[in-house]
């Protein structure tokens, strides 16, 4: 077959620019834990004197890098292939993060998603932790669990992976059975550990004890003592039960106060990242820190004359770390992340509840395209430093929601951020702790009532406070208004 001379300087032509497309990208890896920059990047926290010193660059670069390995599903009972576990035993460990292979941009982020599924702390498999899996009755279509990975360290050994990874938290299974990594996960860990705690023999042990005051112990607000004397078995399985999915009692928070799970999809245009602002986002090097700093380098912190855990993370097997590399395909990973395809047509209705957006002033706060002024609003109380003051990030209005995550945390910095509103249509838990769980309930005006008693976390009867835009609206405006911002 012969070719047209045309044809064929064509042909030659895009195979050339082809392949210089697929050789262009040259990673431009910052330095993850550069001390200028860990200095730099975090809020000072509400009481300043508090605010994290976190080990050097010199510290963590002598930790040992901890591979990734090749992860396999985890299925739901019923649905694991014929001898699935006894195959994974005669699998070989294999280690599929390398650097120097990655070629092209698509071959980082696929390495990022590795980064992203792997657990830097696998779990041996034991009856405890059958069961714990057992209980996970959210699944896939396909029949897998997918906040779980196993994992093979050692032929013959198989491991549960994902515990501690990002795609833990940040998972999402939709209605039809859909996948959605990146998302606001709704994983209910909470819920089962609760039930398994309730289980537990009366009283807690002192490693329960040690493990909660790592997580979430904060001695400004409540000392050793306090938080000891107070404890019950009973209260921890009344508040984590309550806990829905999409809601974590993560650390640096309170199980009275805990953080509803932030979607990754969109980080990227994001300026401030947890729900106080703690961390600012202006880079990929900062996402790195971030993560670096959320798989345990915050624990090691101390906190003025507090640290939480001098010896371990608890996140992580002791003395290792992510490599520049692996945090950097993270990023890159994380920034490709895209929304689901939205069923919410943009109809009559939903752009009349868009004209209601935009006569109700909503657009200050929540500014097109990003639906969000990427501006940090300080909670009743907190008296905002001049030094923040001047960065023009600081919005000088309170909406008046809960300050507790914002003042009585290790992660308070006596703000929250202006949230953007995008997906929201695929997204439950609205509130910093999750309160509301829809945004129906979110503009139901009975929720500042004494006597309501919120669909979403809660500890007993009381208001849902702040945040009252939108509230006095008529129910049809309330719902065009809510079709609108469905189709974000």
């Amino acid at each position: 077959m012969k070719m047209n001379a045309s044809l064929l300087f064509v042909s030659c032509l895009f195979c050339t620019l082809a392949g210089t497309q697929s050789q262009s990208f040259r990673p431009d890896i910052p330095r993850a834990w550069d001390d200028r920059e860990v200095a730099a990047f975090q809020v000072p926290l509400a009481q300043r004197d508090r605010s994290p010193q976190y080990m050097s660059s010199k510290e963590y670069y002598a930790l040992k890098v901890r591979p990734i390995y090749r992860t396999y599903p985890v299925y739901a009972q019923g649905r694991e292939p014929a001898e699935y576990m006894e195959s994974l035993k005669q699998k070989e460990p294999d280690v599929i993060f390398d650097a120097s292979k990655l070629r092209t941009k698509e071959d980082w982020i696929r390495a990022g998603e590795m980064v992203f599924d792997s657990s830097p702390q696998p779990v041996p498999i034991n009856d405890a932790v059958r069961g714990f899996l057992a209980d996970f009755k959210v699944k896939s279509s396909d029949g897998i669990v997918p906040y779980f990975r196993y994992v093979i360290r050692r032929k013959g050994v198989v491991e549960v992976d994902g515990g501690n990874s990002c795609a833990f938290c940040h998972t999402r299974v939709l209605s039809d059975g859909t996948v959605l990594k990146g998302a606001q996960g709704n994983i209910p860990l909470e819920q089962v550990g609760a039930a398994q705690a309730s289980q537990a023999p009366a009283g807690a042990s002192t490693a329960t004890l040690n493990g909660l005051w790592i997580f979430f112990g904060a001695p400004w607000v409540k000392t050793r003592e306090e938080f000891e004397r107070t404890f019950s078995m009973e209260e921890f399985v009344r508040k984590h039960g309550a806990m829905q999915p999409g809601v974590l009692a993560r650390h640096g928070t309170s199980d009275s106060a805990p953080s509803k799970v932030p979607s990754l999809i969109g980080l990227q245009d994001i300026k401030y990242l947890d729900s106080t602002g703690l961390m600012r986002h202006e880079s990929i090097g900062d996402l790195m820190r971030y993560a670096a700093a959320n798989y345990g380098l915050d624990v090691m912190a101390h906190y003025g004359d507090f640290q939480p855990s001098p010896d371990s993370n608890g996140f992580a097997e002791p003395g290792t770390r992510f490599s520049d590399e692996q945090l950097y395909a993270l990023g890159l990973y994380i920034y490709s992340l895209r929304p689901p395809p939205n069923p919410n047509p943009l109809n009559e209705e939903a752009r009349r509840g868009q004209q209601i957006f935009q006569q109700q002033g909503c657009v200050r706060c929540h500014t097109p395209p990003l639906y969000t002024n990427n501006k940090l609003t300080p909670v009743e109380g907190f008296k905002v430093p001049e030094d923040l003051q001047r960065t023009g990030d600081v919005l000088n209005e309170s909406v008046k929601t809960d300050p507790t995550l914002a003042m009585q945390t290790r992660r308070g910095t006596g703000f929250y951020k202006v949230p953007s509103l995008r997906g929201v249509w695929y997204r439950n838990a609205f509130g910093h702790s999750g309160q509301a769980e829809t945004l129906e309930e979110w503009f139901k005006a009975e929720r500042l009532r004494d006597d309501y008693v919120p669909k979403g976390f809660h500890l007993g009867p009381g208001p849902i406070k702040g945040h009252e835009f939108g509230l006095r609206l008529s129910p049809d405006e309330k719902k065009a208004l809510i079709a609108f911002l469905k189709t974000l």
